[in-house]
């Protein structure tokens, strides 16, 4: 089988199918599906609920282009020990722009040419009690 893809206006992807496959046409995957899958996967790589990710998708380059806000995850400032092994910021946004890129390509089936993460504010693990 063999599919040509190009990226629609707005972030979406074309695939034109064809060759063995038998059926002849084409799949359209819209923006806000590129939108939610990039939250989803966003979500699960710098480790904060869904709700707290904003992704915005374009055309970049032959291929898309996310840009993602969401808070990035600190250990407790009274844990010296966690805070010490979490690093810079820089280093685990760079990690964390990698990892994205590398799983919506896969996911996506498409180039992911540009990855932009706006870190907005910090998420703190809940401290529970114990009764």
């Amino acid at each position: 089988m063999t599919v040509a893809q190009a990226i629609r206006p707005g972030g979406g992807v074309t695939a034109a199918t064809g060759g063995t496959s038998g059926v002849a046409g084409r799949v359209d995957v819209r923006e806000r599906v590129v939108r939610k899958v990039s939250e989803q996967i966003a979500s699960q790589v710098i480790g904060v609920d869904v709700d707290r990710v904003s992704v915005a998708a374009s055309d970049h380059r032959g291929g898309v282009a996310v840009r993602i806000t969401a808070p990035l995850p600190v250990p407790s400032l009274d844990d010296t020990e966690a805070v010490r092994a979490a690093g810079a910021v820089v280093d685990a946004a760079r990690e964390m722009q990698q990892r994205m890129q590398q799983e919506l390509s896969r996911v996506l089936g498409k180039p992911v040419t540009r990855v932009d993460i706006t870190v907005n504010g910090a998420a703190t693990p809940i401290k529970r009690r114990v009764r």
